[in-house]
Formats: C-alpha cells, sequence, structure tokens
C-alpha cells in the first residue's frame, strides 16, 4: 500500500484547500502539510474555522494536517524518511501524470 504525503504550499483559497481535503480524505492520504499561506482548518486561536468545514465537509477531521512556516525543513524531513518527492507543474517537459508511477512512499507538492 503506498503512503503518499500531500504538501500545499501557500495556496490562497480556503474553498481550494478545503477541497483538497475532501479529495484526500477519499483518496486515503496519509497526511497533509500546510505550509505559508495557505489556509488551515483552525485560526491562530486554534478554533475550528467554519468557511473551511463548509467546504472541507468533516474531512478536516479525519485527515492528519500539520502546518510547517516554510517549504525546506519538512522537504528534508520527508527525504530523510525515504519519500520520493514529486512537485506537480504543467511546464513543457514535465512527465504525463498517467503515465507516472510513484514509489511506496511519496510526497506531492501542489501550489508554489
Amino acid at each position: 500500500m503506498r503512503e503518499c504525503v500531500l504538501v500545499l504550499d501557500n495556496i490562497r483559497s480556503v474553498s481550494n484547500v478545503g477541497s483538497i481535503f475532501r479529495t484526500a480524505d477519499c483518496l486515503g492520504v496519509s497526511k497533509i502539510l500546510l505550509v505559508g499561506i495557505t489556509p488551515r482548518p483552525t485560526d491562530r486561536f486554534d478554533r475550528k474555522r467554519k468557511d473551511f468545514a463548509k467546504v472541507s465537509l468533516g474531512a478536516e477531521q479525519s485527515v492528519k494536517w500539520q502546518y510547517e512556516k516554510e517549504l525546506i525543513v519538512p522537504i528534508k524531513n520527508l527525504k530523510r524518511e525515504r519519500y520520493q518527492i514529486i512537485a506537480l507543474e504543467q511546464i513543457a517537459n514535465a512527465k504525463n501524470l498517467r503515465n507516472f508511477r510513484p514509489k511506496d512512499k511519496f510526497a506531492l507538492i501542489i501550489g508554489n
């Protein structure tokens, strides 16, 4: 069974992040790392955000998540734990996602 960690890097939209939580819950993602300005399910006082919960439909309670201020340290930690690091990008020399076969442990970076 594959283990997937999503890394959401500086995504601004609460709706997009909440939607990603729902999809991650459905797909069995192990954990979501929220980096930088990416909205969290809780506010700075650790209270549930209603706007987030409205979109995530409870997935924020069933998917493990963690906040990180910067991207570098968590990526180094994932590499140390032998995760394959993948960045989702649309550039000319990118591999086609349909042809990609991840290793057993991988981290997918989405955002900036």
